[in-house]
């Protein structure tokens, strides 16, 4: 059993993505209960039906209501309940809307699971969460990319279970070739106006390059992933239409075009929410290319985005009654609104009828607010908060129109013909290419390569962090170490990581691992850093309390849920720019007869072996 519901803050389900014995068992629980006839049909996983949203709402609502209590009034929401037989549910929280993930999986692996579709609901829908703006697409696309995480992907390829893209080795005149490919379409881009955008091309979900123009907002290693989610989304898509397709259309024919909003680099005072255009095609040899426009006014977009998250804020601290902690958190809505206003009249300087009554609508709706406010807080009375708090619904809807509006208008792009055009160029011009890079793709990286060198050694994985990029054997069937051993080592890694331990070293009957976790200085000639910082005290000694970045001492590692190893870089080195660190992860799986001190050895050695293959520019 396994599904996803999705309650706003009235409780009222707006997203459901339940599996067939989920939805069965919901359906006789509401039997039981005398919510449905006893003849009631039986539950459909198919795309056309769903449970009726009122029976989700009347079995769950004690439950959804209990958390925002707990977390509302005591700031001490639930994060999972388990139940009888392996039946747990695990809660999140974004911008108001409260996520329930159920299933019979272990809490980690359901909370990481929820932590991915709470990442991807951001990336379908930006600040307007399941708003009606937002249509049905961005639904479908959410539900697409969900069944592609959760169905295939993250108990099969290390690509999802280390959140991180498997970078493809070609030789250097071939990597020259493809850059200077890309680089011509991306120039095409910004002749034709398009100054902010992307080209990445990737064979057999492998990256192979990535291009981005100077304006570009850079891509963070969670836009690689969601990327990679959208192309693996696209080609299942593909393949269950293709028996419908005729067979002499052209492989870059099969192209596909959605808006998403991309995250960019957290330490990019831009990043958080990027609107942008992914154009999608598959050409031949299993390559793809993808062509991603930045559309939107960044700065615009970005206090719009932020204001969203101030605006929760404040309703929190207005439900939870903490009188001292609402006026400065009034301030920075007031802020971050005024910070919008002024850039609606700086950089929209043409707006269209609609918008230009949104903006007004807007403003005399947070006028009122701000009158509100000011009276309160002379005297703080009740009747004055309760009076704010039933003007806020409609001041929210109104900032989710002006997002939609200033920020989601993609009418500016029209050449998506174009975008077909240039991935027809890129076609022609790696047409010969491409049946070599297909038989690399299944080449890339083969561990026999390694045991002359490394005697003893049957697996690795080599991961930057920073770059969101990794390199690593592919897993094959006949392959010595089981899939079971390589899932259990990175989950027993992680778990000594948010404790603070940086190396682990264990061996079983069978195997001996090894993980390390290192610093590099970008800046200084790539030295080793060195943190004055005691991580396995400061986790001790600071519990559950954020640390610099947000990040969590239970804050899953990765990079799709939260950008850890960015936070962990910060906390550890907090006078140097996030930029400028770079933070790598070496897995190791040795035959059970290596000795600790020859894993150590290896893993120095190893690391710099495959720096002198790949090199430190493109990794």
């Amino acid at each position: 059993m396994n599904g996803l519901i999705v309650f706003n803050s009235a409780n009222d389900v707006v997203y459901q993505k339940l599996n067939t014995p989920l939805g069965q068992k919901i359906l006789d629980v509401a039997i039981a209960q005398g919510l449905l006839a006893s003849d009631t049909t039986l539950y459909s996983c198919s795309s056309s039906h769903s449970l009726d949203s009122n029976i989700l709402l009347q079995i769950f609502s004690p439950i959804i209501s209990s958390q925002r209590i707990m977390h509302y009034q005591f700031d001490n929401c639930y994060e999972s309940l388990q139940c009888d037989k392996g039946f747990n549910l695990v809660f999140g929280d974004l911008l108001g809307y409260t996520f329930l993930k159920i299933g019979q999986l272990p809490i980690e692996q359901l909370m990481r699971q929820l932590g991915v579709a709470i990442t991807l609901a951001r990336y379908c829908y930006g600040a307007n969460l399941f708003g009606s703006q937002a249509g049905a697409m961005q639904q479908e696309l959410l539900t697409q990319c969900l069944d592609c995480y959760e169905m295939l992907l993250w108990q099969e390829e290390q690509t999802y279970l280390l959140e991180a893209m498997p970078k493809l080795l070609v030789n250097s005149d071939l990597k020259r070739t493809i850059h200077l490919t890309l680089d011509a379409t991306l120039e095409q881009l910004r002749q034709a106006g398009q100054t902010r955008a992307h080209a990445l091309l990737m064979v057999s979900h492998k990256m192979v390059a990535a291009c981005s123009t100077r304006q570009a907002l850079p891509l963070s290693a969670a836009d690689l992933l969601f990327l990679g989610i959208l192309a693996r989304t696209s080609n299942a898509n593909a393949k269950s239409s293709s028996s419908s397709s005729s067979p002499s259309l052209s492989p870059v024919q099969a192209q596909r075009a959605v808006a998403v909003f991309l995250q960019g680099v957290s330490h990019d005072v831009n990043s958080g929410c990027v609107p942008s255009i992914v154009h999608i095609s598959r050409l031949p040899g299993h390559q793809v290319l993808l062509q991603v426009i930045e559309y939107a006014n960044m700065p615009l977009t970005s206090c719009i985005y932020d204001a969203f998250f101030v605006l929760h804020k404040i309703i929190a601290v207005q439900l939870q009654g903490d009188s001292d902690a609402l006026k400065p958190a009034y301030e920075s809505l007031e802020s971050f609104v005024g910070q919008t206003i002024t850039a609606l009249k700086r950089h929209l300087k043409q707006r269209p009828e609609d918008l230009e009554n949104c903006i007004k609508k807007f403003s005399i709706k947070w006028e009122n607010l701000r009158k509100m406010y000011t009276e309160y807080f002379k005297n703080y009375e009740r009747e004055l908060l309760v009076r704010i708090e039933s003007n806020m619904s409609s001041f929210v809807e109104e900032l989710k129109q002006l997002f939609t509006l200033a920020c989601c208008d993609s009418s500016s792009i029209h050449q998506l013909d174009q975008l077909s055009d240039s991935a027809a160029i890129v076609e022609a011009k790696l047409l010969e290419f491409s049946e070599f890079l297909a038989v690399k793709a299944t080449r890339n990286i083969s561990i026999e390569a390694y045991l002359e060198d490394f005697p003893g050694l049957v697996h690795f994985i080599y991961v930057n962090r920073s770059s969101g990029q990794m390199l690593a054997p592919d897993l094959r069937a006949n392959q010595l170490v089981p899939k079971t051993k390589l899932w259990s080592m990175v989950e027993m890694t992680r778990s000594y990581l948010k404790r603070g331990q940086t190396t682990v070293i264990w061996k079983d009957k069978a195997f001996h691992y090894s993980y390390f976790l290192w610093f590099e200085d970008q800046s200084g000639g790539g030295g080793i850093l060195k943190s004055s910082l005691d991580l396995q005290t400061h986790f001790l000694t600071s519990s559950n309390q954020p640390m610099n970045g947000g990040l969590k001492q239970q804050a899953e590692p990765g990079a799709l849920t939260v950008d850890y190893y960015h936070d962990l870089a910060e906390l550890c080195f907090p006078k140097m720019s996030p930029g400028k660190v770079r933070v790598y992860e070496l897995y190791c799986i040795h035959l059970g007869l290596v000795t600790a001190t020859c894993a150590v050895e290896h893993a120095r050695r190893l690391v710099a072996t495959i720096s002198d293959v790949v090199g430190d520019e493109s990794f």
